[in-house]
């Protein structure tokens, strides 16, 4: 009677070993699957909460205006049901102390004028208006030139209060707002940043950077000072008045101040007497 040969022992532990180095692999891979999955549905929970807050933020600008200094704010999400994410954000003010017009232009067109280096600070200016716009401030050329350069010098003058005012009014209507999302991933800390800004004329305006209609908007709701310098963000002040939250001067409705301008200019070439003037 023939036997039938089995398996040895050898044979069957490398076997086992084989099998057991594959349901190992299997296994990785399917942690691996299960990580990944967990990961990317806490990644996108995050960045939903991430837009929500921001958001949220937008309106707070919107609706109580900006402080003059940087704002830090934090918090977590136990109100929305996520308690391990948290939050911090900082709202940062332009800062645009010394800033030339030669910088302002520059900044805002990318181009590289300005030349600061020779103790002038409206050099590139003057030059973008015909100015000689160098360090000694001869220019060459002859009599034309220098005609050229007495009406950039003059251009020049015009300019410069209405780039100041362009500083003024970045540095009270824009806010730049860095966003942090974090949450704890094991041993490590895992965050995602945003960053946006905003711009607002004032308590209560609109995400378009106008008045709100609920306010009435147009010039009854924009103030300006004495002079006619706008403000974006008056601050009340004693008997109904408004104030400049930086100089703490009374301010006025833009519209007041157009209904003078106007009267003023229909008075311009009246005659005292009353009659009319001789064509």
């Amino acid at each position: 009677m023939k036997r039938t040969r089995g398996f040895t022992l050898l044979e069957v532990v490398v076997a086992l070993a084989i099998l057991g180095l594959a349901l190992m692999a299997i296994f990785d891979l399917n942690a691996g699957a299960v990580s990944n999955h967990v990961y990317t549905k806490r990644l996108t929970v995050a960045s939903l909460l991430a837009r929500s807050k921001m958001t949220d933020l937008e309106q707070d600008l919107y609706d109580d205006g900006f402080k003059l200094d940087d704002e830090e704010k934090s918090g977590d999400f136990s109100d929305e049901g996520w308690t391990q994410f948290k939050w911090r954000a900082r709202i940062i003010a332009p800062k645009t102390d010394g800033v030339t017009p030669d910088q302002l232009i520059g900044a805002i067109f990318n181009l590289p004028i300005g030349d600061t280096s020779g103790g002038d600070p409206l050099g590139g200016l003057a030059g973008l208006f015909g100015g000689s716009g160098g360090k000694d401030g001869a220019s060459s050329g002859g009599p034309q030139a220098a005609g050229l350069g007495g009406m950039g010098g003059a251009a020049m003058g015009m300019a410069q209060p209405m780039f100041t005012q362009m500083v003024e009014q970045i540095t009270q209507t824009v806010r730049e707002v860095h966003l942090t999302v974090y949450w704890q991933e094991g041993t490590q800390v895992e965050s995602i940043d945003l960053v946006t800004h905003v711009v607002s004329l004032g308590p209560g305006s609109d995400r378009n950077g106008g008045a709100a209609a609920t306010q009435g908007g147009g010039s009854d709701n924009q103030w300006v000072t004495q002079d006619g310098r706008p403000v974006a963000n008056p601050i009340p002040g004693p008997n109904g008045i408004m104030l400049d939250p930086e100089t703490r001067q009374p301010l006025r409705r833009l519209s007041d101040a157009q209904q003078e301008l106007g009267g003023r200019r229909g008075n311009i070439g009246a005659n005292p007497l009353g009659g009319q003037r001789n064509q």
